[in-house]
């Protein structure tokens, strides 16, 4: 028996290593293809001849593009690619390795001018191709050696030291690093990283690793981890010290610990947050050898056992090794597809062995297996199709539409095209649901669509313009931008970010501060081909310059991050902007998504509508002991003594320890100070699992809410689970939300966490994540697996940031000139690169640039090459844009927007502070990356086409050389011409470009076609290796923020209250499930959609409190048609009140005083009580009245369109009321304007100063739900004799307008046009007449004079009170004596802040007035007078509250200072010691100088900054005057046929001057008269009589005389004379250190070869004290 047990289980292995070789077998040939195809692709770009070129195979690679032709199957998302992707196709990701084609060294990148033999550039053309291995697809030879490959180089190239340029390109990488050295100003020292020693370094630790024993999981290690919850287990798994790694790597495991770790998988599969995370460890288990070696013989080991326990176990076990594969084929379909398939058998054959002895695995494995051999299935199909190439498709999306969640979020092709119409059903809200799958189904949809429909609509009306009118027509739903452009990407810590252009010659009057476009989380479409394909973003960061430059951050989706590849660098496309807020919408549909039929919480009242509510199931064994303590608190203890107060305590406490949900014995509601709703509302709010509390305006939802909270944390011991939970806070609003936890913070000083957002509250900002995440106790408690990972993270982030940026750099220089030779060699082919180097006359001595090429590099040059008749047409210098600026002006006149129009900055700042959920520090991180990007750039630029552009370091360098002498308009022009020729696409062929032989001798059309075909090479090459790294970025930026997302779960659990916005509970919904909240609490819930409240709730929710107001504002929608006919406006408090569900309304105001109240009871509220308090408050100053509306039937403003209003006549009068108000001694933060249109806002912002109402409320009244204040003022603006009414119809928004007043409150409107068009405000206005509050004119009463009333209908009303009383004048007798000289006014009565305006009539002691006015604190007398300066004895005009002897005396200083110059300062001032006099220094060099006096010591130590003078035959010195000239090293050319020089030209001669007369004939025919071996004069004895027989010296009219021309100012001597001046002053002892002038010009003479060892000599003795100098 037991040797046939040995011989099956040695045929097992044998059939297991079978399988194993044929797995690897087929990875292989995958391999091999793959990479026949690569340097197959890579020898076609290499620098080799084209007749080599011709001989290379070429293969086929993969074809892009493919899967879009399925787009009901394929669905595009981001996978992450583990340590096998860490060696990318591109040079970019081998940081420090040899550097492929394109990206080369730049040590080798300078061309030398050295001539080379013709073979030995052969060899180098060779040598710089593919090895033989290479080409033909081969791995390389493992026999060949270092030195091998020394020796072959060796023999095939010479070593030099200056190698040539041909095929030479920079590592891109390599060149960044040294850019980074020389900014930091440090360099690398040591051993580099790949020295020998660190090999050495290496192999030694290696062998020292082998000794050991390497640590790997074990089963206690297993078993910890199977005692966490799912993000932990995946945290710990991808951790680096996890031992993951080690254990998936070993030759053979115990099954028992295969079986656990199984089990531990399946844990992890369960979580739905650290997906990232999770594909990083799937990624390590599909490189590893578990799945080839360990999980086969696992199998193997399962169809051997024979035990009955096993085969049960065994059972399990597969079916978790089932899941495993699911996860692995799914996550990465293509590269795991071969051992998955080699498994399934596997599995397949272990299952029927199982099922054969009577223990087959369960129905859901079954399942699971079936569903696995499908998916190979469909998969083996798609490989046979060519279609199976990538990891970035999922392959398993189903078809069917039926199935919401298998909608995308976002806006397909056929919901732009509208090929089927959406199915849409209305929000069921008068009936049940039939299940939770059609609720979740009509929740989805409805929200979907209210996101989508816009952006259809707009996009057809786009579609539908002509083209010609389409930039004049303004499209409602949607914002246009033109010409957008996608510039590269910058990485920060929150992704992958783009900066995008677009043209804004159209949006030239936006006022960006204000407008309303492009805010932060806009949704952005992109498309090049008419919304065939589009691309999709959000606005990542708004910042106001960028956007007036045309450039926004947007953060692109992840299937349009994977679509990418395809998009060429000069791709423009057309953008249409949304306004609808994207965040929101994704997070919540995802969320519904997220949400399981199963597990969604309180089902039988979301969906079924049961109106029995139960209690919550904490509250099942624990009611008991329930306590009210801190609504009791304090009852009478301020009365007690201190020995007392322990056992009033101790009662306090036995009292409140009750059952709670016998009412009957709760403390009266007056020991609660509630009131009779308020106390029904707790009650209902802490027994009922799902609790609705209505509260009309001022009833105190908020003191409830609280209340609630203060109880529930009373009994934590009860609610709280073992594991942990918090009390969740959901509000709509960050300032609703700040303002309840604000109200937390009063009792709960620890404990309280706000996720998400901007907090506006200085309380509440300190409990964000971000501020308690740097706490030093939290830091020091993270477990290491978080700290060791988010240290191996980070670094492996910067590597992959530089790289990124690096190539990001490189693309766009690319798109904004000339790129430099070196970069482009190694895409161009290598005859033509010799030919372009060795330019027209194919001199290989020479060499030339690219620049040069394109006949960029001279103005001569540009006008008589683009004059020829072969070069591009005139069409060439235009511009890009055929718009003129006039033109543009006028479009601008029709095209600008109604919210450009309103300028309502706080609005759109408010709009977008509701939007940010993250807290990230964004600007910095944007800032640094983008000045890193443009340090970098100037490296790649050989010439910039931007005009407004600084010159960069080449250019500046070609300046100084004499290249760029062009002028302003021949610049233009050039940077014009470059600039539209990189923007064609005319590109020439290969084939054409094959049969070039020299470049030289294309026309101008022709090279820029040429140009471009190296550039479309260069733009390939770095766009895909761009794109690689992109995508690596964003996955490890994602595995950080799971980390992150860990770091928040540590903070969360440990906390007692969380607060959250909607849109932040949605996004952070993976965070709710792991943390588990068994309270929700949810403010102003009758505001909030009802998708939003779904997605907030977990399945560990148990107790549900909704606190709202139906009767008040309603969900906002974005299209009003799903809002009104499908009941999306209608909330899911709402909807539960509807369908009859138990509520509790409060009835009790607090707010309003009773007259104010009646606005809304009974027309809106049938019921509402006033407490006493409201009726204590004091009546408005200055006016008649608390409460009145002011009527009036002056026309309304429509704004663009209808789209606001404003009513300029109650703007003016509202200005007025409120500086009336201020008047009657109000504080500007006592009043609040509230008017009913965005229009309106902006014109009453306009028209009141900052200065005089700085702290008045200006708000729509959307805006201000849930606030108050003393004074309220309301316009209506709607007045039209079209009837119209608008939103003053909705009597939930009238609601709100009239309930926010506390004690006074006024409106200005057409009340007859709304009484006749609205019954509710009939019935209202009906109300005000009866009780004369209704009119035409306000009554204002004078405070001073109660019995002067006056009446004010429009602003102008208002000037008969100025003051804000009347216009009897006030006559307050001063302190001063004075009387006031204003008209009544109320405020300041004891004139305590009044300044008279009066003059001043105090006198100095000599009798002067102050001229100041009689408020004004009277200071020292200025009056001037004639006083005697005591030290000087000067008379001057001094103030008079001066002494004369501390007056500085203004007369002109005599004294003389060292220097003798005059002192120039005035007399009382210390004489200077910097004398300030212009002088002339004439310096050792000769130059003269004018400098300032006191400059003399330092100018004449200083070197001459003028270009240095000295010359010779040979050349002259391009050297500055005061650096060290550099010797001539040429022969001295000095030289006739009767002596010659046979010394270097800068050393002495040693030959002494011919004086034979000249024998060679002028030009004229005439004799020469000079002497031999030196320069001929150019004059003649005859031609020249008179100029050369001119006395100077006295015999220069003698007919044998002989002349010397100076060549340095051409003048001419007698020699014999001449040379006597010179001994004569040699023999005078002249300076040594100075030249000789010219006695005519006095010009130094240094270019003589008669003189040249005086020359020599005064030139030897200057370089002397230069050097001493310097």
């Amino acid at each position: 028996m037991e040797s046939h047990d040995k011989q099956f289980k040695s045929m097992m292995l044998k059939q297991i290593e079978e399988l194993q070789e044929s797995c690897r077998t087929l990875r292989m040939t995958d391999v091999k293809v793959q990479e026949k195809q690569q340097f197959s692709k890579l020898a076609n770009t290499c620098n080799v001849s084209s007749s080599r070129r011709a001989t290379q195979p070429h293969g086929k690679g993969p074809r892009r593009g493919e899967n879009s032709q399925h787009p009901l199957v394929f669905k595009t998302t981001e996978r992450h690619s583990g340590p096998a992707d860490k060696s990318s196709d591109h040079p970019a990701a081998r940081h420090g390795h040899q550097a492929p084609q394109g990206v080369r060294d730049p040590r080798n990148a300078h061309p030398r001018n050295v001539q080379k033999k013709r073979g030995e550039t052969k060899t180098r053309a060779r040598s710089t191709g593919p090895r033989s291995w290479q080409l033909q697809g081969q791995r390389k030879p493992e026999n060949v050696t270092v030195k091998d490959r020394i020796r072959q180089r060796d023999q095939s190239e010479p070593c030099r030291s200056t190698p040539k340029f041909y095929g030479s390109q920079p590592n891109l990488y390599a060149f960044a690093r040294e850019s980074n050295e020389a900014n930091e100003g440090q360099r690398p020292r040591g051993r580099q990283p790949f020295s020998k020693g660190k090999e050495r370094y290496n192999t030694e630790q290696c062998r020292e690793g082998d000794r050991h024993e390497q640590e790997t999981l074990d089963s206690q290690k297993l078993k910890q981890l199977a005692a966490k919850d799912p993000p932990d287990i995946v945290m710990n798994l991808a951790a680096p010290k996890s031992c993951l790694k080690e254990f998936l790597d070993q030759t053979s495991v115990e099954n028992n610990l295969i079986a656990s770790f199984l089990k531990v998988l399946v844990m992890a599969f369960s979580c739905k947050s650290n997906r990232r995370s999770l594909h990083y460890v799937l990624e390590l288990i599909k490189n590893s050898m578990f799945l080839e070696n360990i999980l086969p013989r696992f199998f193997m080991n399962a169809q051997m056992e024979v035990s009955r326990e096993v085969h049960v176990e065994n059972s399990e076990n597969l079916g978790n090794a089932l899941m495993l594969l699911h996860q692995v084929l799914t996550v990465y379909p293509a590269s795991a597809f071969l051992v998955v398939s080699i498994l399934a058998t596997l599995v397949q054959s272990t299952s029927n062995y199982l099922q054969s002895v009577g223990f087959p695995i369960s129905e859901a494995s079954e399942k699971s297996l079936q569903k696995l051999h499908q998916m190979i299935a469909l998969l083996q199909e798609r490989k046979q199709q060519g279609n199976l190439q990538s990891d970035t498709y999922t392959y398993f999306v189903s078809p069917n539409g039926d199935d919401f969640r298998q909608i995308s979020i976002y806006p397909t092709h056929d919901d732009i095209y509208l090929i089927n119409k959406p199915f849409i059903r209305p929000n069921i809200i008068k009936e049940v649901y039939p299940d939770t799958a059609t609720y979740l189904d009509i929740q989805f949809r409805l929200y979907r669509e209210d996101f989508v429909r816009p952006l259809r609509d707009g996009i057809s009306k786009l579609l539908s313009c002509d083209q010609k009118d389409l930039k004049r027509q303004k499209i409602d739903d949607i914002r246009i931008y033109f010409n957008v452009c996608i510039l590269g990407p910058l990485c920060t810590h929150s992704g992958v970010f783009y900066r995008v252009q677009f043209d804004k010659k159209f949006l030239k009057h936006v006022q960006w501060e204000t407008s309303q476009r492009l805010l932060y989380g806009s949704f952005l479409c992109l498309s090049k081909d008419n919304f065939e394909t589009m691309l999709f973003a959000t606005v990542a960061y708004r910042n106001v310059q960028d956007l007036a430059n045309g450039i926004v951050m947007l953060s692109f989706t992840e299937s349009s991050r994977l679509a990418f590849v395809d998009v060429k660098p000069r791709d423009t496309f057309l953008m249409v902007e949304s306004t609808a807020y994207f965040e929101a919408y994704y997070h919540v549909l995802e969320g519904i998504k997220e949400i399981n039929d199963d597990d969604m919480p309180f089902q039988k009242y979301l969906v079924q509508c049961q109106t029995n509510v139960g209690k919550p199931k904490y509250l099942t064994n624990a009611y008991q002991n329930y306590t009210l303590e801190p609504l009791l608190n304090g009852q009478g203890n301020e009365t007690l003594m201190k020995s007392d107060r322990s056992n009033w305590h101790h009662r306090l406490l036995q009292e409140n320890n009750f059952n709670i949900l016998d009412f009957a014995t709760w403390p009266a509601k007056e020991r609660l100070k509630l009131d009779k709703s308020q106390m029904a509302a707790l009650q209902t709010a802490l027994t009922k699992e799902l609790a609705i509390i209505q509260g009309p305006p001022g009833t105190g939802k908020t003191f409830l809410g609280l209340n609630v909270v203060r109880v529930l944390l009373a009994n934590t011991h009860i609610w709280h689970s073992f594991t942990g939970s918090s009390i969740l806070v959901v509000c709509y609003t960050n300032h609703a939300l700040d303002q309840f936890l604000e109200g937390i913070y009063s009792f709960l000083k620890t404990g309280l966490v706000r996720v998400g957002g901007r907090s506006s509250s200085a309380i509440i900002a300190g409990f964000s994540l971000k501020e308690l995440r740097k706490k030093k106790d939290f830091r020091r408690n993270l477990p290491k697996y978080i700290s060791s990972a988010y240290t191996e993270l980070i670094n492996e982030r910067k590597e992959i940031q530089k790289n990124t940026e690096l190539l990001a750099v490189a693309l766009e220089a690319s798109m904004k000139g000339i790129l430099h030779l070196r970069y482009l060699s190694g895409h161009i082919e290598l005859k033509h690169l010799r030919s372009l180097q060795m330019g027209p006359e194919n001199n290989p001595l020479e060499q030339h640039d690219i620049t040069e090429w394109l006949r960029l590099t001279s103005g001569s040059e540009l006008e008589y090459n683009f004059s020829s008749s072969d070069t591009l047409d005139e069409d060439m210098w235009e511009t890009a844009s055929s718009v003129s600026e006039g033109d543009v002006g006028k479009l601008m006149e029709e095209r600008e927007d109604d919210d450009e129009v309103i300028q309502v900055m706080v609005e759109a700042d408010l709009m977008e502070a509701e939007r940010i959920i993250d807290d990230d520090d964004l600007q910095n991180q944007l800032q640094k990356a983008q000045t890193q990007q443009v340090a970098m750039e100037e490296q790649f630029l050989a010439i910039r086409t931007e005009e407004n552009a600084a010159p960069n370091k080449s250019q500046a360098e070609n300046q100084d050389d004499g290249d760029w002498q062009f002028t302003s308009a021949e610049k233009r022009r050039m940077w014009n011409m470059a600039k539209k020729q990189l923007q064609l696409t005319d590109v020439m062929p290969e084939n054409e470009a094959e049969r070039i032989v020299d470049i030289w001798n294309l026309s101008l059309h022709n090279r820029w076609r040429l140009y471009r075909l190296w550039l479309s090479k260069y733009q390939a090459e770095t766009k895909h290796a761009l794109w690689k790294c992109e995508l690596k970025y964003q996955r490890i930026v994602d595995r950080l923020k799971e980390l992150k997302n860990q770091e928040e779960i540590l903070l969360l659990r440990q906390s007692k209250v969380i607060g959250m916005t909607t849109t932040g509970a949605a996004k952070y919904r993976n965070l709710l499930h792991d943390i588990k909240p068994r309270i929700v609490i949810v403010e102003e819930a009758a505001e909030i959609l009802e998708a939003h409240i779904i997605t907030s709730l977990t399945s560990a929710c148990q107790h549900l409190i909704l606190i709202g107001d139906h009767q008040q504002l309603h969900p906002s929608a974005t299209v009003y048609e799903l809002a009104r006919n499908f009941n999306l406006e209608v909330s899911l408090f709402e909807r539960l009140v509807i369908m009859e569900m138990p509520f509790v309304r409060l009835d009790y105001q607090h707010r309003m005083r009773p007259e104010i109240a009646k606005l809304i009871t009974p027309h809106i509220y049938d019921k509402l009580e006033n407490t006493v308090s409201v009726t204590l408050y004091e009546n408005i100053k200055g006016v008649s009245t608390n409460l009145y509306f002011v009527e009036h039937k002056e026309t309304e403003d429509k704004i663009k369109e209808g789209k606001s209003y404003q009513n300029l006549h109650e703007a003016h009068f509202v200005k007025s009321l409120c500086m009336y108000f201020i008047q009657q001694d109000y504080k500007p933060w006592q009043i609040t304007v509230l008017t009913t249109y965005s229009g309106q806002l902006f014109c009453l912002r306009k028209i009141m100063p900052r200065r005089i109402f700085n702290g008045i409320c200006v708000c729509v009244v959307d805006k201000y739900q849930g606030e108050e204040n003393d004074i309220v003022i309301l316009s209506l603006v709607r007045s039209n004799k079209q009837g119209r009414v608008g939103f003053l119809r909705i009597p939930n928004r009238v609601c709100v307008a009239l309930s926010r007043a506390k004690k006074g409150f006024y409106c200005i409107g057409n009340m007859h046009l709304l009484a006749k068009q609205v019954p509710l405000w009939a019935n209202i206005v009906g109300m005000l007449r009866e009780n004369g509050n209704i009119g035409t004119s306000l009554r204002l009463c004078c405070q001073n004079h109660p019995r002067t009333n006056t009446l004010v209908s429009c602003s102008t009303d208002f000037a008969k009170v100025p003051m804000g009383g009347c216009l009897v004048p006030c006559d307050f007798r001063l302190r001063c004596n004075h009387l006031c000289t204003l008209p009544c006014h109320p405020f300041d009565p004891l004139h305590k802040e009044y300044q008279c305006r009066m003059p001043c009539q105090q006198l100095c002691d000599l009798g002067h007035q102050c001229p100041k006015l009689c408020w004004e604190d009277c200071n020292k007398c200025l009056v001037k007078v004639d006083k005697v300066i005591p030290k000087c004895g000067h008379c001057q005009q001094v103030p008079c509250f001066m002494p004369p002897e501390c007056f500085c005396c203004q007369e002109p200083c005599n004294k003389t200072l060292a220097c003798d110059h005059m002192c120039l300062r005035a007399c009382g001032d210390s004489c200077t010691w910097k004398c300030p006099k212009r002088i002339q220094l004439v310096q050792v060099c000769g130059h003269k100088q004018t400098i300032q006096c006191f400059q003399r010591r330092e100018a004449e130590n200083c070197p001459c900054s003028r270009p240095c003078g000295t010359c010779c035959p040979h050349r002259k010195c391009p050297l500055r005057c005061g650096e060290p000239c550099q010797p001539c090293q040429e022969p001295c050319a000095w030289v006739c046929p009767h002596a010659w020089c046979t010394r270097l030209c800068h050393e002495p001669c040693n030959r002494g001057p011919c004086d034979l007369p000249c024998g060679q004939t002028l030009d004229c025919g005439h004799p020469c008269i000079g002497l031999c071996g030196e320069p001929c004069p150019s004059k003649c004895r005859i031609c020249h009589k008179e100029e050369v027989t001119e006395i100077f010296f006295g015999g220069e009219d003698q007919p044998d005389t002989r002349f010397l021309q100076l060549q340095d100012c051409q003048h001419i001597f007698a020699v014999k004379e001449f040379d006597q001046l010179m001994q004569q002053l040699e023999a005078n002892n002249s300076p040594a250190s100075k030249l000789h002038l010219c006695p005519k010009c006095s010009t130094p003479i240094q270019n003589s070869l008669r003189y040249g060892d005086i020359i020599k000599s005064a030139l030897a003795e200057i370089e002397s004290l230069k050097a001493k100098i310097l």
